[in-house]
C-alpha cells in the first residue's frame, strides 16, 4: 500500500524462497541503481499465514540469515522496510457507496472483511485507503494482517540489527515501480493487468488510468511448479528447484507442439490452475467494471522467469504479456543487472520510488 510515506533508502524483502537486502543509491522513474544487493536462502522455517498467529516455529534461523546479510553489507541498526508476501495478508478492494466519516468507512470495510477472517477481528491490524471512484461508487483497498505476525518478523529484524520502521506487501511496490508506464498518456482507458508470480501465491491486479481497479491473492506460484518436478522425477526439491531453473519448458512461439513438449507436460495441471486463477480474476473485473477487454498484461516475480511463459500465457489469456523487466533498468554497484533479476527485484526496489 506504499505509494506515498517516508522515503526509505534500505529494504529487507523477506520472501519464502529468498532473503534480500537492498541499499539504494538512486532510483527515478524507469531507472534504479543500488549501491548493493545481496541474497540468501530464506529459512523453511520462515512461514507467513492468515490462519495462525506465531507462524515461525523457530525464529533463530530466520534471524540469522537476516544478520548474515546485515553483517556482510556492515549496516549498523538502519532503519528499513521489511516486505513481506502478499500471501501473509487478506487483501480486498471494495467498491461502495460513498461514506462521510472515517468511522463509517471501518465499519463499512469491517462488514466485508470480517466473515472470511479465520481470527477474531481485534486480532488483526487493519488499514484501508480510498483508491479513486467509479461511477457513484468510491474504490476502497483494505488489507488485514495479524498484529501478532507482524511484531513477530519485526522483533526477529531487529534482534538480526536492523530497525524495521515500515512494512508492506510486494504487488503495490512493483505497481509504484511501474507507476510511470500505467499513467502513462498512452495507456489512458486502457485495462492493464499485473500479476505477480510469487514463490507461494500469486497477485492479480487490474489498473486503468493509472488506478488499482481490483486485486486478488490466489493460492499458486512458483513453489508449486517445484513440487510437480519432484513428485514426477522423485528428486529433492532442490533438485527439481534447479531443473526448473536451467530446462525449457515453453515454446518461443506459439505452437501447438507446446502441448506435447514433455517438460511442459510434466507441469502442465499447475500451469493450467494458474491460468485459471488468473482468468478468474480477470473475468471478476470486467464482470464487475462492465469492461471488455485486458489490453495488456505485464508478469513480475521469480515465476516471470520461466523462458517464455509470455508467450503461451499471452495465447491463454488472448492478450499481449510482457515481463516487468522490460519496463525498468536496474543497476548495482554501477553495472546493469539482466532481465532475470529486474523481474526477481522488481517489488524491492518498487519501494524506493514511495513519494
Amino acid at each position: 500500500m506504499a505509494r506515498f510515506g517516508s522515503k526509505i533508502n534500505t529494504v529487507l524483502e523477506m520472501g519464502t524462497y529468498e532473503m534480500r537486502l537492498l541499499m539504494l543509491e538512486s532510483a527515478s522513474a524507469g531507472e534504479v541503481r543500488l549501491k548493493k544487493c545481496l541474497s540468501t536462502d530464506a529459512s523453511k522455517d520462515f512461514v507467513v499465514s492468515t490462519f495462525i498467529e506465531f507462524p515461525i516455529m523457530d525464529a533463530e534461523p530466520v534471524r540469522k540469515a537476516a544478520a548474515s546479510l546485515i553483517k556482510e553489507t556492515k549496516l549498523s541498526y538502519e532503519n528499513v522496510m521489511l516486505m513481506l508476501p502478499d500471501h501473509s495478508s487478506l487483501i480486498n478492494v471494495l467498491v461502495t457507496p460513498p461514506r462521510y466519516s472515517r468511522k463509517e468507512m471501518e465499519e463499512a470495510v469491517r462488514e466485508d472483511l470480517e466473515p472470511v477472517m479465520p481470527l477474531p477481528y481485534d486480532s488483526w491490524f487493519l488499514t484501508q485507503q480510498s483508491i479513486g471512484a467509479w461511477e457513484e461508487d468510491e474504490i476502497v483497498l483494505a488489507i488485514a494482517t495479524i498484529k501478532n505476525n507482524l511484531l513477530e518478523a519485526g522483533s526477529i529484524i531487529q534482534r538480526a540489527g536492523l530497525n524495521p520502521v515500515m512494512i508492506d506487501l510486494n504487488f503495490f511496490n512493483v505497481a509504484n515501480l511501474i507507476e510511470h508506464y500505467l499513467t502513462n498518456s498512452e495507456n489512458k482507458g486502457r485495462n492493464i493487468c499485473l500479476i505477480h508470480l510469487g514463490h507461494e501465491s500469486t497477485s492479480i491486479g487490474v489498473f486503468k488510468d493509472g488506478l488499482l481497479r481490483a486485486l486478488q491473492n490466489r493460492p499458486v506460484g512458483g513453489y508449486d511448479f517445484t513440487k510437480q518436478l519432484s513428485k514426477h522425477f522423485h528428486v529433492p526439491e532442490a533438485d527439481a528447484d534447479q531443473f526448473k531453473r536451467n530446462e525449457n519448458f515453453f515454446l518461443p512461439e506459439p505452437s501447438p507442439e507446446q502441448d506435447v513438449q514433455y517438460n511442459f507436460t510434466v507441469i502442465k495441471n499447475v500451469f493450467t490452475l494458474l491460468c485459471r486463477e488468473i482468468f478468474g480474476a480477470i473475468e471478476s473485473y470486467l464482470t464487475k467494471f462492465r469492461e471488455f477487454t485486458i489490453h495488456e498484461v505485464i508478469i513480475s516475480g521469480g515465476g516471470a522467469n520461466f523462458e517464455n511463459i509470455h508467450v503461451l500465457l499471452g495465447t491463454n489469456l488472448n492478450t499481449k504479456v510482457r515481463c516487468v523487466s522490460e519496463l525498468y533498468q536496474l543497476y548495482v554497484s554501477g553495472r546493469p543487472v539482466n532481465d532475470a533479476e529486474r523481474n526477481s527485484l522488481a517489488a524491492a526496489c518498487g519501494c524506493f520510488l514511495r513519494e
